[in-house]
């Protein structure tokens, strides 16, 4: 593994930047359920959604090859996406892998119901849910259609709503649960151009954030990981793709007032290219650490990437409210209550 991964994660640790502040990380010597090893050990069950491409598909790979049970998820497993799901098939025959395929859009309850209930059937449980999928939908805010601007939130925010809402009651039923969101250096920061998916990871953000402390009482643990870097993924060239569509699709007076940004999409489009030194597994086996730390030790956050550096002093910020926020909060008492 890259040693700055590794770095990245041993020094957060030290800053002891734990879920939900003081009071969660008294919880490690205070109650021993929380000193859990059962999620890192081999052999754990990681459901991952959005595999058929950039950040999940390496993630696949990569905890299958560290000995975990790999519930490989996507949409359009059958049509668009089978010759993809037939690849990590032969990819887990010739390398004696326990990766498996399920087919979930996680744009549909129906489907993110099933998909979980399946990856049970498969596996027996899910000991990590690893919330990846998410698009990139381009354009000012002023341009953008909603259901444009709002594809961005229904997909980043709202689909990974529906896998919380679906594996959070069988983590807790087993007793044990690790939740890791994929988010972004945007989900702090804003990027002109990108507000619908700014909008997306800002909400992802604070839904993880409520998440952490409502099921912290149910020995779930939840981290956000933030890439911070254009990592040459398919996001990009799909960005690109969904970015056509719309001005294709925009009625005389908005491709009049496209005129007005012809210097902002310019602008956008040079930033949608990716930066061919970063490596996207770098980001894949940082999440791979990530999931393999003890429990109680892993940080809230993780930004990887170039742009860490201007990040972390955000997410320290933000993490000194939050604890002196909880700490007046009633629902503290809750945090240590079992």
């Amino acid at each position: 593994m890259n040693d700055s991964i590794g770095n990245n994660l041993s020094s957060t640790s030290r800053r002891h930047v734990i879920a939900g502040g003081a009071a969660l990380a008294t919880l490690a010597t205070i109650r021993p359920g929380w000193a859990q090893t059962g999620v890192v050990e081999s052999g754990r069950v990681v459901l991952i959604t959005g595999t058929s491409s950039g950040f999940g598909r390496q993630m696949a790979e990569g905890f299958a090859r560290d000995g975990a049970h790999v519930i490989a998820t996507m949409r359009e497993a059958s049509s668009r996406n089978a010759p993809v799901a037939e690849e990590l098939r032969v990819l887990a025959k010739q390398e004696d892998l326990r990766l498996e395929i399920v087919e979930m859009d996680v744009l549909s309850d129906d489907s993110v119901a099933a998909g979980v209930a399946q990856a049970i059937e498969i596996a027996g449980r899910i000991d990590v849910l690893v919330s990846n999928a998410g698009i990139v939908v381009p354009g000012p805010v002023e341009l953008q259609p909603p259901s444009y601007f709002n594809a961005n939130i229904e997909t980043n925010a709202t689909g990974a709503h529906r896998m919380y809402r679906a594996v959070v009651p069988h983590m807790r039923k087993q007793g044990r649960g690790t939740i890791i969101q994929m988010s972004s250096a945007l989900g702090r920061a804003i990027d002109p151009m990108l507000g619908g998916y700014c909008a997306s990871k800002l909400a992802v953000e604070a839904a993880a954030d409520a998440l952490r402390y409502e099921v912290a009482a149910s020995d779930i643990e939840v981290s956000v990981v933030q890439p911070a870097g254009a990592y040459p993924t398919e996001l990009q060239s799909n960005a690109k793709r969904h970015w056509e569509e719309m001005i294709a699709n925009l009625d005389a007076g908005g491709r009049a007032r496209m005129e007005t940004y012809a210097p902002h999409i310019e602008a956008m489009l040079a930033g949608l290219e990716p930066d061919p030194e970063l490596d996207p597994q770098d980001v894949a086996d940082a999440v791979i650490q990530l999931a393999g730390m003890e429990f109680g030790t892993r940080p809230t956050r993780l930004a990887i990437g170039p742009y860490k550096d201007g990040i972390d002093p955000v997410n320290a910020a933000h993490e000194q409210l939050q604890n002196e926020m909880i700490a007046h909060n009633p629902i503290v008492e809750l945090l240590t209550l079992r």
